[in-house]
Protein backbone atom coordinates (compact mmCIF):
# COMPACT_ATOMS: atom_id res chain seq x y z
CA UNK A 1 0.00 0.00 0.00
CA UNK A 2 1.66 3.33 -0.86
CA UNK A 3 1.38 6.08 1.74
CA UNK A 4 -0.69 9.90 1.36
CA UNK A 5 1.55 12.52 0.91
CA UNK A 6 2.70 15.00 3.95
CA UNK A 7 2.53 18.45 4.84
CA UNK A 8 5.82 19.02 5.08
CA UNK A 9 7.13 16.63 1.72
CA UNK A 10 9.11 18.32 -0.56
CA UNK A 11 7.24 19.49 -4.29
CA UNK A 12 9.07 18.44 -7.14
CA UNK A 13 10.61 18.88 -9.37
CA UNK A 14 12.73 21.53 -7.91
CA UNK A 15 13.55 24.49 -9.85
CA UNK A 16 16.98 25.12 -10.88
CA UNK A 17 18.05 28.94 -10.43
CA UNK A 18 21.46 27.91 -12.42
CA UNK A 19 21.30 26.49 -15.34
CA UNK A 20 24.36 24.33 -14.77
CA UNK A 21 23.57 23.93 -10.77
CA UNK A 22 21.12 20.97 -9.56
CA UNK A 23 18.95 22.73 -6.87
CA UNK A 24 21.36 23.70 -3.94
CA UNK A 25 17.96 21.68 -1.66
CA UNK A 26 19.64 18.72 -2.95
CA UNK A 27 22.68 19.14 -0.53
CA UNK A 28 20.33 19.23 2.22
CA UNK A 29 18.86 16.15 1.46
CA UNK A 30 21.55 14.24 0.72
CA UNK A 31 22.39 15.21 4.22
CA UNK A 32 19.89 13.38 5.51
CA UNK A 33 21.20 10.20 4.26
CA UNK A 34 17.93 8.81 3.21
CA UNK A 35 15.16 9.05 0.57
CA UNK A 36 13.44 12.12 0.83
CA UNK A 37 9.59 11.92 0.87
CA UNK A 38 8.22 14.79 -2.00
CA UNK A 39 5.11 15.35 -3.40
CA UNK A 40 4.18 15.45 -7.52
CA UNK A 41 1.70 18.10 -8.82
CA UNK A 42 -1.03 15.76 -8.60
CA UNK A 43 -0.46 14.90 -5.17
CA UNK A 44 1.00 11.73 -5.07
CA UNK A 45 3.69 10.74 -3.15
CA UNK A 46 7.48 9.89 -4.05
CA UNK A 47 10.52 9.61 -3.07
CA UNK A 48 13.54 11.49 -4.09
CA UNK A 49 17.17 10.05 -3.98
CA UNK A 50 20.39 12.36 -4.20
CA UNK A 51 23.02 10.17 -3.16
CA UNK A 52 25.29 8.50 -5.18
CA UNK A 53 25.67 4.99 -4.16
CA UNK A 54 21.69 4.84 -3.64
CA UNK A 55 20.95 6.41 -7.01
CA UNK A 56 23.57 3.96 -8.60
CA UNK A 57 21.97 0.89 -6.54
CA UNK A 58 18.02 1.70 -7.54
CA UNK A 59 18.94 2.10 -11.26
CA UNK A 60 20.75 -1.43 -11.43
CA UNK A 61 18.17 -2.99 -9.25
CA UNK A 62 15.26 -4.91 -11.32
CA UNK A 63 12.73 -3.95 -8.42
CA UNK A 64 12.37 -0.82 -9.75
CA UNK A 65 10.91 -0.22 -12.96
CA UNK A 66 10.88 2.22 -15.37
CA UNK A 67 6.89 1.10 -17.15
CA UNK A 68 5.95 4.38 -17.00
CA UNK A 69 2.17 2.66 -17.99
CA UNK A 70 2.66 1.71 -14.24
CA UNK A 71 0.20 3.91 -12.26
CA UNK A 72 3.05 4.12 -9.67
CA UNK A 73 5.17 5.46 -12.06
CA UNK A 74 6.06 9.33 -11.54
CA UNK A 75 5.21 12.11 -13.80
CA UNK A 76 5.94 15.58 -13.71
CA UNK A 77 3.12 17.25 -14.95
CA UNK A 78 -0.18 17.19 -16.05
CA UNK A 79 0.22 17.52 -20.04
CA UNK A 80 3.06 14.02 -19.94
CA UNK A 81 0.22 11.92 -18.63
CA UNK A 82 -1.12 11.16 -21.88
CA UNK A 83 2.54 9.29 -22.69
CA UNK A 84 1.39 6.66 -20.49
CA UNK A 85 -0.32 4.76 -23.40
CA UNK A 86 3.09 5.25 -25.35
CA UNK A 87 6.13 2.97 -23.70
CA UNK A 88 9.62 3.83 -25.20
CA UNK A 89 12.54 2.32 -24.74
CA UNK A 90 13.25 4.32 -21.41
CA UNK A 91 9.97 3.48 -20.33
CA UNK A 92 9.52 -0.03 -20.37
CA UNK A 93 11.26 -3.13 -18.86
CA UNK A 94 12.65 -6.34 -19.88
CA UNK A 95 11.90 -8.87 -21.67
CA UNK A 96 10.79 -6.14 -24.39
CA UNK A 97 13.38 -3.46 -23.51
CA UNK A 98 16.16 -6.34 -24.26
CA UNK A 99 14.69 -7.34 -27.42
CA UNK A 100 14.84 -3.29 -28.19
CA UNK A 101 17.80 -2.35 -26.96
CA UNK A 102 19.38 -5.20 -28.73
CA UNK A 103 18.20 -3.99 -31.76
CA UNK A 104 20.13 -0.70 -32.14
CA UNK A 105 23.11 -1.21 -29.66
CA UNK A 106 25.49 -2.12 -32.38
CA UNK A 107 24.71 1.19 -34.37
CA UNK A 108 26.08 3.32 -31.67
CA UNK A 109 29.54 1.86 -30.70
CA UNK A 110 32.84 3.93 -29.63
CA UNK A 111 33.69 3.00 -33.57
CA UNK A 112 30.43 4.39 -35.00
CA UNK A 113 30.21 7.64 -33.34
CA UNK A 114 34.55 7.75 -34.33
CA UNK A 115 33.23 7.16 -37.44
CA UNK A 116 31.67 10.63 -37.92
CA UNK A 117 34.57 12.80 -36.15
CA UNK A 118 35.40 14.39 -39.15
CA UNK A 119 32.18 15.03 -40.39
CA UNK A 120 31.40 16.33 -37.77
CA UNK A 121 34.48 19.20 -37.57
CA UNK A 122 33.16 19.93 -41.09
CA UNK A 123 29.54 20.90 -39.67
CA UNK A 124 31.11 22.84 -36.68
CA UNK A 125 33.57 24.65 -38.76
CA UNK A 126 31.15 25.33 -41.05
CA UNK A 127 28.50 26.32 -38.34
CA UNK A 128 31.59 28.92 -37.03
CA UNK A 129 32.12 29.82 -40.42
CA UNK A 130 28.07 31.51 -41.21
CA UNK A 131 29.00 33.19 -37.27
CA UNK A 132 32.29 34.74 -38.02
CA UNK A 133 30.52 36.10 -41.56
CA UNK A 134 28.44 37.84 -39.33
CA UNK A 135 28.20 40.81 -37.03
CA UNK A 136 30.13 40.13 -34.64
CA UNK A 137 27.28 38.68 -32.24
CA UNK A 138 25.51 35.45 -32.49
CA UNK A 139 22.52 33.24 -30.85
CA UNK A 140 25.26 30.17 -29.77
CA UNK A 141 21.59 28.31 -29.83
CA UNK A 142 20.24 28.83 -33.19
CA UNK A 143 23.38 29.49 -35.06
CA UNK A 144 24.94 26.35 -33.11
CA UNK A 145 24.09 24.91 -30.55
CA UNK A 146 20.98 23.55 -32.29
CA UNK A 147 22.06 22.71 -35.54
CA UNK A 148 25.29 20.80 -34.73
CA UNK A 149 23.23 18.88 -32.14
CA UNK A 150 20.40 17.76 -34.49
CA UNK A 151 23.33 17.03 -37.40
CA UNK A 152 24.95 14.42 -35.18
CA UNK A 153 22.05 12.67 -34.12
CA UNK A 154 20.73 12.53 -38.04
CA UNK A 155 23.76 10.89 -38.73
CA UNK A 156 23.38 8.65 -36.58
CA UNK A 157 19.78 7.55 -37.74
CA UNK A 158 20.79 7.75 -41.41
CA UNK A 159 18.40 10.97 -41.61
CA UNK A 160 18.00 13.99 -43.86
CA UNK A 161 19.26 16.76 -41.89
CA UNK A 162 16.87 19.20 -43.81
CA UNK A 163 14.00 17.12 -43.26
CA UNK A 164 14.81 17.60 -39.37
CA UNK A 165 15.04 21.47 -40.03
CA UNK A 166 11.66 21.52 -41.23
CA UNK A 167 10.36 19.17 -38.13
CA UNK A 168 11.83 21.63 -35.74
CA UNK A 169 11.15 25.15 -37.86
CA UNK A 170 7.38 24.06 -37.70
CA UNK A 171 6.96 23.41 -34.13
CA UNK A 172 9.23 25.96 -32.99
CA UNK A 173 7.17 28.44 -34.67
CA UNK A 174 3.94 27.36 -33.13
CA UNK A 175 5.34 27.13 -29.88
CA UNK A 176 3.81 30.33 -28.77
CA UNK A 177 7.01 32.08 -27.26
CA UNK A 178 8.89 31.01 -24.13
CA UNK A 179 6.63 28.77 -21.70
CA UNK A 180 6.12 30.99 -18.34
CA UNK A 181 5.87 28.71 -16.23
CA UNK A 182 6.79 24.57 -15.55
CA UNK A 183 2.77 23.24 -17.16
CA UNK A 184 2.96 25.78 -20.04
CA UNK A 185 7.12 24.34 -20.62
CA UNK A 186 5.20 20.89 -20.38
CA UNK A 187 2.17 21.81 -22.41
CA UNK A 188 4.92 22.71 -24.94
CA UNK A 189 6.88 19.87 -25.04
CA UNK A 190 4.25 17.83 -25.46
CA UNK A 191 2.78 19.26 -28.81
CA UNK A 192 6.26 18.73 -30.02
CA UNK A 193 7.12 15.81 -29.00
CA UNK A 194 3.19 14.29 -30.94
CA UNK A 195 4.51 16.06 -33.81
CA UNK A 196 8.14 14.33 -33.84
CA UNK A 197 6.61 11.02 -33.49
CA UNK A 198 4.58 11.79 -36.56
CA UNK A 199 7.66 12.54 -38.34
CA UNK A 200 9.52 9.24 -37.16
CA UNK A 201 6.55 7.25 -38.69
CA UNK A 202 6.92 8.34 -41.75
CA UNK A 203 11.14 7.93 -41.98
CA UNK A 204 10.82 4.49 -40.81
CA UNK A 205 7.86 4.50 -43.48
CA UNK A 206 10.30 5.55 -46.20
CA UNK A 207 13.22 3.78 -45.14
CA UNK A 208 11.89 0.38 -45.48
CA UNK A 209 10.11 0.83 -48.96
CA UNK A 210 13.79 2.64 -49.90
CA UNK A 211 16.44 1.04 -48.23
CA UNK A 212 20.00 2.22 -47.99
CA UNK A 213 23.09 1.95 -46.33
CA UNK A 214 22.43 3.17 -43.53
CA UNK A 215 21.55 1.91 -39.13
CA UNK A 216 17.97 2.48 -39.69
CA UNK A 217 17.85 0.58 -43.24
CA UNK A 218 20.40 -2.31 -41.56
CA UNK A 219 17.94 -2.28 -38.25
CA UNK A 220 14.37 -2.67 -40.49
CA UNK A 221 16.94 -5.29 -42.62
CA UNK A 222 17.95 -7.38 -39.36
CA UNK A 223 14.95 -7.09 -37.10
CA UNK A 224 12.15 -5.66 -38.93
CA UNK A 225 11.81 -8.16 -41.82
CA UNK A 226 12.23 -10.95 -39.55
CA UNK A 227 9.61 -10.06 -36.93
CA UNK A 228 11.28 -9.43 -33.92
CA UNK A 229 10.27 -5.68 -34.36
CA UNK A 230 7.49 -3.61 -35.83
CA UNK A 231 7.82 -0.72 -37.95
CA UNK A 232 5.83 1.33 -35.14
CA UNK A 233 8.14 -0.24 -32.42
CA UNK A 234 11.35 0.96 -34.64
CA UNK A 235 9.89 4.95 -35.14
CA UNK A 236 9.74 5.15 -31.35
CA UNK A 237 13.10 3.76 -30.89
CA UNK A 238 14.40 6.55 -33.34
CA UNK A 239 12.19 9.42 -31.34
CA UNK A 240 13.92 8.21 -28.70
CA UNK A 241 17.38 8.58 -29.69
CA UNK A 242 17.22 11.46 -31.35
CA UNK A 243 15.49 13.32 -28.18
CA UNK A 244 17.89 12.17 -26.09
CA UNK A 245 20.24 12.98 -27.92
CA UNK A 246 19.91 16.15 -29.59
CA UNK A 247 18.70 18.15 -26.41
CA UNK A 248 21.21 17.36 -24.01
CA UNK A 249 23.96 17.73 -26.61
CA UNK A 250 22.43 21.25 -27.07
CA UNK A 251 22.08 22.13 -23.85
CA UNK A 252 25.40 21.13 -23.03
CA UNK A 253 26.94 23.27 -26.36
CA UNK A 254 25.07 26.21 -24.17
CA UNK A 255 25.16 25.88 -20.74
CA UNK A 256 28.23 23.40 -20.91
CA UNK A 257 29.64 26.17 -22.74
CA UNK A 258 28.25 29.50 -20.32
CA UNK A 259 29.82 27.19 -17.33
CA UNK A 260 33.29 26.88 -18.96
CA UNK A 261 33.54 31.02 -19.78
CA UNK A 262 32.69 31.37 -16.05
CA UNK A 263 35.81 29.20 -14.95
CA UNK A 264 38.37 30.96 -17.48
CA UNK A 265 40.87 29.07 -15.39
CA UNK A 266 39.41 25.50 -16.43
CA UNK A 267 38.97 27.20 -19.90
CA UNK A 268 42.92 28.52 -19.93
CA UNK A 269 43.59 24.75 -19.23
CA UNK A 270 41.22 23.19 -21.76
CA UNK A 271 42.96 25.40 -24.29
CA UNK A 272 46.63 24.89 -23.25
CA UNK A 273 46.24 21.00 -23.65
CA UNK A 274 44.12 19.48 -25.89
CA UNK A 275 44.41 15.86 -23.86
CA UNK A 276 42.25 17.48 -20.88
CA UNK A 277 39.11 17.53 -23.70
CA UNK A 278 37.79 13.85 -22.89
CA UNK A 279 37.93 14.27 -19.07
CA UNK A 280 36.78 18.01 -19.27
CA UNK A 281 33.85 16.96 -21.23
CA UNK A 282 33.06 14.26 -18.55
CA UNK A 283 33.51 16.95 -15.68
CA UNK A 284 31.10 19.54 -17.61
CA UNK A 285 28.32 17.28 -17.92
CA UNK A 286 28.71 15.83 -14.81
CA UNK A 287 28.38 20.07 -13.09
CA UNK A 288 25.48 20.48 -15.82
CA UNK A 289 23.35 16.88 -15.67
CA UNK A 290 21.15 17.91 -18.25
CA UNK A 291 19.00 14.89 -17.93
CA UNK A 292 19.02 15.55 -14.17
CA UNK A 293 15.04 13.47 -12.89
CA UNK A 294 15.38 9.54 -13.78
CA UNK A 295 12.03 8.07 -12.78
CA UNK A 296 11.43 4.63 -11.13
CA UNK A 297 8.68 2.41 -9.64
CA UNK A 298 9.48 -0.21 -7.01
CA UNK A 299 7.88 -3.18 -7.96
CA UNK A 300 8.53 -4.72 -3.99
CA UNK A 301 8.96 -3.37 -0.95
CA UNK A 302 12.38 -2.05 -0.82
CA UNK A 303 15.12 -0.33 1.99
CA UNK A 304 17.12 2.15 0.34
CA UNK A 305 19.14 3.77 3.04
CA UNK A 306 17.56 2.70 5.76
CA UNK A 307 14.14 3.90 4.59
CA UNK A 308 11.14 1.39 3.29
CA UNK A 309 10.04 2.06 -0.18
CA UNK A 310 6.87 0.33 -0.58
CA UNK A 311 5.75 -1.52 -4.03
CA UNK A 312 3.64 1.03 -5.99
CA UNK A 313 5.62 3.69 -4.91
CA UNK A 314 7.57 6.33 -7.29
CA UNK A 315 11.27 7.19 -7.04
CA UNK A 316 12.97 10.12 -8.36
CA UNK A 317 16.92 9.63 -8.83
CA UNK A 318 18.31 12.96 -9.49
CA UNK A 319 21.26 12.24 -11.15
CA UNK A 320 22.31 16.27 -10.81
CA UNK A 321 22.18 15.50 -7.15
CA UNK A 322 24.12 12.24 -6.89
CA UNK A 323 26.69 13.80 -9.45
CA UNK A 324 27.50 16.10 -6.62
CA UNK A 325 27.90 13.60 -4.02
CA UNK A 326 31.43 14.69 -1.90
CA UNK A 327 31.29 10.93 -0.66
CA UNK A 328 31.92 10.25 -4.48
CA UNK A 329 33.43 13.42 -5.73
CA UNK A 330 35.99 14.90 -3.37
CA UNK A 331 35.15 18.98 -3.25
CA UNK A 332 32.05 18.22 -5.59
CA UNK A 333 30.88 21.84 -6.58
CA UNK A 334 34.34 22.80 -7.66
CA UNK A 335 35.07 23.01 -11.54
CA UNK A 336 37.84 20.56 -12.59
CA UNK A 337 38.14 19.67 -16.35
CA UNK A 338 41.29 17.78 -14.97
CA UNK A 339 38.80 15.41 -12.60
CA UNK A 340 38.26 11.55 -13.56
CA UNK A 341 34.49 11.35 -13.38
CA UNK A 342 33.67 8.41 -15.55
CA UNK A 343 31.69 7.25 -13.10
CA UNK A 344 29.00 10.28 -13.30
CA UNK A 345 25.31 9.26 -13.24
CA UNK A 346 24.40 11.85 -16.06
CA UNK A 347 23.90 9.10 -18.85
CA UNK A 348 21.98 7.04 -16.13
CA UNK A 349 23.41 3.50 -15.14
CA UNK A 350 22.04 -0.34 -15.18
CA UNK A 351 20.31 -1.82 -18.51
CA UNK A 352 18.92 1.72 -19.21
CA UNK A 353 22.66 3.63 -19.49
CA UNK A 354 21.82 6.30 -22.43
CA UNK A 355 22.87 4.56 -25.79
CA UNK A 356 24.09 7.80 -27.34
CA UNK A 357 27.09 8.38 -24.97
CA UNK A 358 29.82 7.79 -27.29
CA UNK A 359 28.29 9.81 -29.69
CA UNK A 360 27.46 12.93 -27.00
CA UNK A 361 30.84 12.52 -25.68
CA UNK A 362 33.01 12.57 -29.05
CA UNK A 363 30.46 15.15 -30.61
CA UNK A 364 31.36 17.49 -27.84
CA UNK A 365 35.25 16.98 -28.01
CA UNK A 366 34.74 18.01 -31.41
CA UNK A 367 32.45 20.89 -31.09
CA UNK A 368 33.84 22.63 -27.57
CA UNK A 369 38.03 22.38 -29.38
CA UNK A 370 36.18 23.69 -32.41
CA UNK A 371 34.64 26.76 -30.58
CA UNK A 372 37.46 27.74 -28.20
CA UNK A 373 39.98 27.28 -31.50
CA UNK A 374 38.38 29.13 -33.45
CA UNK A 375 36.78 32.11 -31.45
CA UNK A 376 39.47 32.44 -28.63
CA UNK A 377 37.41 35.85 -27.58
CA UNK A 378 33.99 33.78 -27.22
CA UNK A 379 32.46 35.41 -24.41
CA UNK A 380 28.57 35.73 -23.47
CA UNK A 381 26.72 39.10 -24.88
CA UNK A 382 24.24 38.89 -22.25
CA UNK A 383 24.15 37.56 -18.79
CA UNK A 384 23.22 34.02 -17.98
CA UNK A 385 20.57 35.39 -15.84
CA UNK A 386 19.13 37.27 -18.42
CA UNK A 387 19.25 34.38 -21.14
CA UNK A 388 17.98 31.87 -18.44
CA UNK A 389 14.86 34.13 -17.70
CA UNK A 390 12.71 31.69 -16.63
CA UNK A 391 14.23 29.12 -14.56
CA UNK A 392 12.95 25.81 -14.88
CA UNK A 393 13.28 22.07 -13.40
CA UNK A 394 15.59 21.43 -16.50
CA UNK A 395 18.45 23.92 -17.48
CA UNK A 396 17.45 24.36 -21.34
CA UNK A 397 18.14 27.58 -22.54
CA UNK A 398 15.85 29.28 -25.50
CA UNK A 399 18.95 31.57 -26.93
CA UNK A 400 22.46 32.59 -25.78
CA UNK A 401 23.91 35.74 -27.69
CA UNK A 402 27.54 35.42 -27.90
CA UNK A 403 30.34 37.72 -28.89
CA UNK A 404 34.51 37.71 -29.67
Amino acid sequence: MTRAPAPDDVDLPLIRECPYAPPERYDTFRADGAPIPGRLYNGRRVWLITRHDQARAVLGDERFSSDITNPGYPVYAAAFEGFRAFPLLNTIDPPLHTVHRRALVREFTLRRAEDLRSRMRSKADELIDAMVAGDGTADLVGQFAQPFSASITCWALGMEYADMQAWLASSHSGSGGVPQDPEQAAAAAAKAILALQEYFTRFVDTKAENPGDDPISRVIDQHVTTGSLTRAELANLCFVIFTAGQQPVQTMLTVGVALLLDHPDQLALLREDPAVLPSAVDETIRMVSPLDLMPRVALADVEVGGRLIREGEGVVVAGGGANRDSAEYPDPHRFDVRREVRGHLAFGSGIHHCLGANLTRVGLEVAYEALFRRLPGLRLATTLDEAYAVPSWHPDIPRLPVTW
